[in-house]
């Protein structure tokens, strides 16, 4: 994408066909009246009142300047603007616009006075020009988004503050692809292969182990959760170190590229939208491209074991006993609670071989934290309070919000089982997700900074890019956000 920051008002509205104006509702009577002087002439103009009054749905009108006529559109959702809200407001402004306004859309801003509400601007406004129809051969009304950004920028507003908001938000663009693509189009292999292209492009290496490496190494769980695949099991492990990071932190990314639930078979229902199980991997290969893109000042890895969940006869099944990376035991009760059985080798293969200073994974992993949460917030379990507070912070200030959920050492008892180490599911009609967190817990040997982040309910949502249910992005921001501060 190409920003082009114009030096006035008049120079802006002769580029474009439509001006998009986000506002809150604290400073709406200032927008209105500074519009009110920079265009020359203005017909169908709301009523101030009018004006003043909108919340969930955009004002329309048309201004003129020298015989150009430029549809304006405002729109004002929030009582003050905040990061979170400024990305959202204007990421649902440019999936409005660019479904419902023809012509070259241009970002008026002047009255946006922070650093960081430009960014989130900008990151909101490319995110919302993401193209869903991955695969349309021929769509009368399908429309691309807008590769030019036009825009006026407050003043004092340097240009690489939009930029990086544009990094953010094609980057989050990448990770939504890499979720929306059906499984007929995306494998294990697929995911190392973008991992090394990007690599390549941006600066930072990227690993892929493939399956005899991950049997060399004796990563038993993921390869047990492999067998039935025709696919072979990845784990890919990208690596971008700033000269001056001093801290090792990894993100470990659930990647069940398809989920089927084995033998333990889901229903039919909404198995479709089980391409997005790797929502987790993605987000944490996706976070670790936007630091080396936006040269964050920090050491950070992310390790995403990859592989389907099919059905074949030489499938896990329940009541099987498999080994692990660490070397522990686990009983598998139902083949539909894999993604657990991935990520404790990743996490026990970080802690041995990286030692990491933070490890924070993250995974579509249960249907329990979204009946518990909703599509509000992701569920955050983890002992170490620093660690919480710092990623509700990034959570509240990005708008990916997390919720804290309690990680007490009784429901470890829930996963005790008689013939291995461990099971890889409670008995219980309850506390799925907190059962789930703690059989991960056991394979981090106690590291003292660890986070898991179940993002069941967040990574893909109904979310205005189309029909159903599609790809949101979310981890991106949470983690960049957390970075940023943290670094």
């Amino acid at each position: 994408m190409k920003l082009y920051a114009l030096s006035s008002t008049e120079e802006l509205l002769e580029k474009v066909d439509v001006l998009c104006v986000p506002a809150s509702k604290d400073r709406a009577e200032f927008v209105y009246q500074d519009l009110l002087t920079r265009i020359i002439h203005a017909d169908a103009l709301p009523p101030l009142q009018d004006f003043l009054a909108m919340k969930a749905h955009p004002a329309y009108f048309f201004g003129h300047l020298n015989g150009h006529r430029v549809k304006v559109v405002y729109w004002c959702d929030a009582e003050k603007l905040t990061e979170a809200n400024t990305y959202s407001l204007v990421k649902k402004m440019a999936i409005k616009v660019r479904h419902d306004c023809a012509g070259k859309p241009g970002l008026w801003l002047p009255h946006l006075n922070a650093n960081e509400l430009i960014q989130s601007a900008f990151a909101g406004w490319t995110a919302g020009q993401y193209d869903l129809g991955l695969y349309k051969q021929s769509d009368n009304n399908h429309k691309s988004g807008s590769e030019d950004i036009y825009t006026l920028l407050p003043a004092g507003v340097t240009e690489d503050v939009a930029r990086n908001g544009i990094t953010i938000g094609l980057v989050q663009q990448e990770v939504m692809n890499l979720v929306n693509t059906p499984a007929s189009h995306k494998s294990p292999a697929y995911l190392g292969a973008w991992a090394s292209r990007s690599a390549a492009q941006y600066g930072y290496s990227a690993t892929v182990l493939d399956k005899q490496d991950l049997t060399t190494m004796g990563m038993h769980a993921l390869l047990a959760v492999n067998r039935g695949s025709e696919q072979p099991a990845v784990c890919v492990v990208t690596h971008y170190k700033h000269p001056e990071a001093t801290k090792k932190i990894i993100f470990i990314g659930k990647g069940v590229i398809f989920d089927t639930g084995g033998i333990s078979i889901k229903d039919s229902k909404n198995m479709h939208y089980m391409k997005s199980d790797m929502a987790g991997a993605a987000a944490a290969l996706g976070a670790v491209e936007a630091c080396a893109r936006l040269k964050l000042k920090v050491d950070v890895m992310a390790i995403t074991p990859t592989t389907d969940n099919s059905i074949d006869g030489l499938s896990i099944k329940p009541g099987d006993v498999i080994s692990s990376y660490a070397g522990k035991t686990i009983e598998v009760l139902d083949t539909d609670a894999e993604g657990r059985l991935v990520l404790a080798d990743a996490i026990a293969y970080a802690v041995k071989e990286y030692k990491p200073d933070v490890m924070i994974d993250l995974a579509t992993l249960t249907g329990s934290i979204v009946a518990a949460l909703g599509p509000q917030a992701a569920g955050l379990f983890s002992k170490n309070d620093q660690l919480v507070a710092e990623l509700e912070a990034a959570g509240n200030s990005s708008g990916e919000r997390v919720w804290r959920m309690p990680m007490f050492d009784e429901y470890h008892d829930d996963m005790q089982s008689d013939i291995a180490d461990i099971k890889n599911l409670s008995e219980k009609p309850y506390a799925g997700s907190i059962t789930a967190a703690k059989f991960l817990e056991y394979f981090t040997s106690e590291h003292a900074s660890w986070a898991h982040l179940d993002i069941a309910g967040m990574g893909f949502q109904p979310n205005g890019f189309g029909k159903g249910y599609c790809a949101t992005g979310y981890g991106v921001r949470l983690l960049i956000q957390w970075l940023s501060v943290k670094g």
